[in-house]
């Protein structure tokens, strides 16, 4: 079972960060970021005012309620960065790295600048496009956008809405997987290597107990969170978000200034294994094509752009204008 599992997800990971979807991914927003004559750029003082700068006014809107069933602005952000700053950013590197080699890192760069803007177009059609369900909260996503906006368009009907069922039937499986699995593993590997590695409690069902009893603490946490609706999720994620960004930037402040002899050097590997062929490795040699594919597929999983998972959050926020969510997209990537 494990086995065809994995036989099929090869096949799809094959087709995904092949060709067709790096161009398709990446190509968006290279699409965008030309439609928007470089939004990112040369607005860059106008969306960080309009996003954490808006933080520092007096009775902002960014980190009000006025609706009791929407989040507010900030509160938004702070949900979809719970789930990138951390596992994405911290192991999701670091993957791209060992398999990609240094030149990988150029090319996350290069997949946020123009995420920025795919990220944008998310959020102003999440907005666009969202909708009050039964309990009177508003929802959005990618699934509602292609349904009722590309579904307007003539002999789009139909497969707008094909597309839309197939989106949220891929969002729920990715939930188990991108979303939960990837962070409960490193989570629990991280644990038992710093503080219980001398501990043997054996197995239950060839599974360790040890990891047994993390996971199902994890798992009594995010329940006692998640169960709360989005409300409590975005009320704790205020909270928690800016002290873990914080210590995730003294710290990674902190090791660059520990090797700051090394950051010459690293600039350098850096822009010189982005463009040229990386030495060999275990018989493995790494290409420009593998640098990108890493850098560009774990850039995904640090930012979300292009995900469509951070849309759905951000169209329950309390924002009017479209627009507006959009700049707090950009600034989402860029942080």
């Amino acid at each position: 079972m494990i086995e065809r599992i994995t036989e099929v997800n090869d096949v799809l990971n094959g087709f995904i960060w092949g060709a067709t979807g790096l161009v398709l991914l990446i190509g968006t927003g290279v699409l965008m970021t030309f439609c928007t004559k470089f939004f990112q750029v040369f607005h860059i003082g106008h969306w960080f005012k309009q996003t954490i700068g808006s933080l520092f006014k007096r009775n902002s809107a960014s980190t009000k309620k006025t609706d009791k069933k929407s989040i507010s602005q900030f509160q938004a952000l702070c949900t979809a960065l719970a789930a990138t700053v951390g596992t994405g950013n911290i192991a999701g590197v670091a993957a791209a790295i060992v398999t990609g080699g240094p030149g990988a890192v150029f090319w996350m760069w290069v997949a946020a600048f123009f995420g920025m803007m795919t990220n944008f177009s998310e959020n102003v059609l999440g907005i666009f496009f969202r909708r009050k369900n039964s309990n009177g909260e508003w929802s959005g996503g990618a699934m509602y956008y292609l349904k009722d906006g590309l579904g307007r368009k003539k002999g789009f009907k139909t497969i707008a809405s094909v597309l839309a069922v197939l989106f949220a039937c891929f969002t729920v499986l990715a939930s188990f997987g991108i979303g939960n699995m990837g962070q409960v593993n490193k989570i629990t590997l991280n644990l038992e290597s710093a503080f219980f590695s001398n501990i043997d409690l054996g197995t239950i069902g060839g599974l360790p107990v040890l990891g047994l009893i993390i996971g199902s603490a994890l798992v009594i946490l995010g329940g006692l969170i998640i169960l709360g609706g989005l409300q409590r999720i975005a009320s704790f994620a205020e909270k928690v978000v800016p002290f873990m960004a914080s210590a995730y930037i003294l710290g990674a402040l902190a090791i660059m200034f520990i090797n700051i002899e090394n950051v010459g050097t690293m600039f350098g590997a850096i822009f010189k294994f982005a463009f040229t062929e990386r030495a060999a490795v275990g018989g493995m040699v790494g290409t420009v094509i593998l640098a990108m594919t890493q850098g560009f597929k774990r850039g995904v999983f640090s930012n979300e752009a292009g995900l469509g998972s951070s849309v759905i959050v951000h169209s329950s926020s309390n924002v009017k204008e479209p627009v507006r969510q959009g700049m707090w997209g950009i600034f989402e990537v860029f942080f």
